[in-house]
């Protein structure tokens, strides 16, 4: 709550914030499926534990294009509203 110019109480409604989020794993080997994907693991986890909702986690090779795409459609088509790139 705040108090106006002219001494009134008022109520502020922020925007909801979206909760959601991907995380990216960008390594060659993870990527292959030679390398567990801990770091990924671990950053979802705690985004869970913070409240948010994961709703995508992903794999990609250290090329530029294919981490492009993911950011892309996480982003703009699937509309989350973080993404989050570990490796």
């Amino acid at each position: 709550m705040t108090t106006s110019a002219t001494g009134e109480n008022c109520v502020r409604s922020l925007p909801s914030i979206n909760k959601s989020v991907a995380v990216i794993t960008v390594s060659d080997r993870g990527a292959r499926g030679e390398r567990e994907d801990r770091s990924g693991q671990v950053v979802a986890e705690q985004l869970e534990s913070e409240g948010y909702l994961v709703a995508a986690r992903s794999i990609v090779p250290d090329e530029i294009p294919e981490i492009r795409r993911l950011l892309c459609r996480y982003a703009d088509q699937d509309k989350l509203g973080l993404v989050i790139t570990t490796g």
